[in-house]
């Protein structure tokens, strides 16, 4: 099972049933749902993402896809001619442990978490009007892969933070009780998801204030000035 779910970043979750237990008699089976001694098992993999650089766009249409990405205004006076977008997504499947006390009546309790943090793909726009090669396009790519390290840096800064975070969070995870298996495994799941959200709050406003630190009129002024003419 899988869904999209809207975070600061995409968050892919899915939930995968693991083992099923028969319910013990007398009782013991009575309980609603037994606290069941589990340490979860974390897995996460980290994807620093595949760089392309795209040239097929305007300035004015680097402009409007940076408004559309909810980046940062333009200076008084200058035009984007450069974009750098990287879209952060966190994936996560579960595995559980199942008691099943009737059809109709199954507890369900983290046995491991396989997640994975990063990038897809890192698109860098160079506005099409510089050549490539040129002054300009090398002056706009070496900024750019500033852009692309901060993202990268980022996430190797953070990975950890998410690992033991979910670490925490999936060991004090109680038993949750549902009329399916599935829903069982979602009612952790989301709660999980829930949990994890300000991580990647915290994750996104890191990367916006570097970001910002190398957008400044004074490092604008100090690349237009290697080049003759923009």
């Amino acid at each position: 099972m899988s869904g999209l779910f809207k975070f600061p970043v995409v968050l892919l979750a899915g939930a995968a049933v693991g083992g099923i237990l028969a319910v013990p008699s007398g009782a013991a089976g009575k309980a609603l749902c037994p606290n069941v001694q589990i340490q979860p098992r974390i897995f996460l993999e980290t994807n620093p993402g595949k760089t392309v650089t795209d040239t097929t766009k305007s300035r004015s249409q680097i402009s409007r896809l940076k408004f559309k990405r909810g980046g940062a205004p333009r200076k008084r006076g200058w035009h984007p001619i450069g974009l750098t977008v990287a879209d952060l997504k966190f994936g996560m499947e579960i595995s559980v442990q199942v008691l099943s006390r009737s059809q109709k009546n199954h507890c369900a309790s983290v046995d491991a978490v396989r997640a994975s943090i990063g990038f897809g793909q890192i698109t860098v726009y160079v506005a099409k009007r510089y050549r490539r090669g040129s002054c300009q396009y090398r002056s706009i790519l070496n900024h750019e892969q500033e852009h692309v390290d901060i993202f990268r840096d980022a996430l190797t800064v953070h990975a950890p933070k998410v690992e033991h975070r979910l670490t925490e969070l999936a060991g004090k995870l109680k038993p949750v009780s549902a009329s399916t298996v599935e829903r069982a495994a979602n009612k952790l799941q989301n709660t999980l998801q829930k949990e994890m959200a300000p991580l990647f709050k915290e994750l996104n406003k890191a990367i916006d204030a570097e970001n910002e630190r190398i957008d400044t009129l004074e490092n604008y002024r100090r690349e237009q000035a290697r080049c003759s003419s923009w």
